[in-house]
């Protein structure tokens, strides 16, 4: 076992001792930067509770001090740069010494799919600006494994010509977000193969989107092979991996997480969902010092996982982009979808969108055997735990993702599930749709060339 594997099986005493000590030397680097330096100036760290009476740090307060306010090391020591996706807003900065990126990979390795010398590794993480892919890759290589970089956003390396990828080359492992290992197994389908026979995959790794039980046992049935969960941010790293029990286990050598009361920002008692805190206690370039993230989660210590970590299990409840809102009452998406992928795959499929109009949600799914008895009893019982008017509605294969998109290069946006419409004949017809909006829609407001002059 690896010295940075071991570190999650330390007691809890053990560990704090350790997060204590490298928090007073983050608190030191992380006054380095113009952003910290003022906030942090002669504040004194006798325990792990004293962090509760530093300042948050808020996404936007990274987007004011971007791209050099929050970086503490001299510009000849950065190695790598990288943005979040600036889909909710102004991108935000996120600085990496070398030593970061290769912690970043560690983070990676902590995960129970373990790369090895024997994987052959299919990237369809975006690469671009954001940072999965380019971590994901250092992961795998630093243990020894082969990585296509096949990528996603990109019609360089569509869904098709990836699936030809992972067969000519007898990939072992699928890197990708959860919505892309359905629409691969879609596209697979289509080009007459089967997902579950005519591949190598032994493993599947998720990341970017709330992967739910019902969703993960789908995939790993389609696929038939094991599917790991990683969740973290870019600006962050990778916060937390499954591991071989398929519980998500905090890097906890890596971060300090505080659960925080949403309304008064005040630490709640351990087992409580709130919002996390992160701060960062390895990072070099970039320290984070109480960066709270728009997620909701709980943490539990008191475990006895048969894996034998000790870290925490972090149980995510879903971001902000993940919830909608209904009559004023805010639903979890993910618990929605958890609730309704339990229905037979061909009465309610991989491939879904809800739409929420004024009086009613509808949770749109395409489905080659529709059921309307089963639908008449999901939407009483689910709807009655949820405290919602649902209407499950079947729409035939193909329909909320063209087979056209599936087979052909084409432009794709980032993923989203949900969204708001007056009425479900004036919703968004496809997925590609929907994703595609918030694009169209910058691209309308930008204004028109100027013709050329004579």
């Amino acid at each position: 076992m690896s010295d940075e594997a071991r570190m999650l099986y330390l007691s809890r005493d053990e560990i704090e001792k350790y997060q204590l000590e490298r928090l007073r030397e983050i608190l030191t680097r992380a006054q380095r930067a113009p952003y910290f330096a003022k906030r942090l100036a002669d504040f004194k760290v006798e325990s792990l509770d004293d962090l509760a009476r530093l300042p948050l740090t808020t996404k936007d307060d990274l987007r004011a001090a971007s791209p050099f306010g929050a970086v503490a090391v001299p510009i000849s020591e950065l190695h790598q740069y990288h943005e979040s996706t600036g889909t909710t807003g102004v991108a935000a900065s996120s600085w990496l010494t070398r030593r970061d990126s290769e912690a970043f990979a560690d983070q990676i390795n902590q995960c129970a799919l373990e790369f090895g010398p024997e994987d052959m590794v299919v990237n369809k993480f975006p690469y671009a600006i954001s940072m999965p892919a380019h971590i994901v890759k250092q992961a795998a290589q630093r243990r020894g494994a082969a990585v296509v970089s096949a990528s996603s956003l990109s019609p360089l390396c569509p869904y098709t010509r990836t699936l030809e990828l992972m067969q000519k080359l007898r990939a072992t492992v699928l890197m990708c977000l959860p919505t892309d290992a359905n629409l691969l197994a879609s596209a697979a389908r289509a080009m007459g193969l089967n997902p579950a026979k005519d591949f190598a995959l032994r493993s599947i790794g998720t990341a970017g989107a709330v992967l739910t039980e019902a969703r993960r046992r789908r995939i790993a049935e389609c696929w038939n092979c094991q599917v790991y969960n990683l969740y973290g941010t870019t600006e962050t790293g990778n916060l937390a991996s499954d591991c071989s029990a398929g519980n998500l286990h905090l890097s906890w050598d890596h971060f300090l997480v505080e659960v925080l009361d949403e309304q008064t920002h005040w630490p709640l008692p351990e087992g409580k969902i709130g919002m996390p805190a992160i701060t960062t206690i390895q990072r070099e370039a970039m320290p984070l010092i109480r960066y709270v993230l728009s997620d909701q989660i709980r943490l539990e210590y008191d475990h006895n996982c048969r894996c034998g970590r000790h870290a925490p299990i972090v149980h995510h409840h879903g971001r902000d982009q993940t919830r909608f809102t209904f009559r004023d009452r805010s639903i979890s998406m993910a618990e929605l979808e958890d609730r309704l992928l339990r229905l037979p795959t061909e009465v309610v499929g991989d491939i879904w969108m809800i739409v929420i109009t004024p009086d009613r949600v509808y949770f749109r799914s395409e489905a080659s055997h529709p059921d309307a008895s089963l639908y008449q009893q999901a939407e009483q019982d689910v709807g009655a735990e949820f405290d919602l008017p649902l209407t499950l509605d079947a729409v035939p294969p193909g329909t909320l993702f063209p087979i056209a998109d599936l087979l052909e290069p084409a432009l794709t946006g980032k993923p989203k599930y949900y969204c708001h419409a007056p009425s479900l004949a004036e919703a968004p017809g496809s997925l590609p749709e929907l994703w595609m909006a918030p694009f169209l829609a910058a691209a309308s407001d930008d204004p028109a060339p100027e013709p050329p002059r004579p």
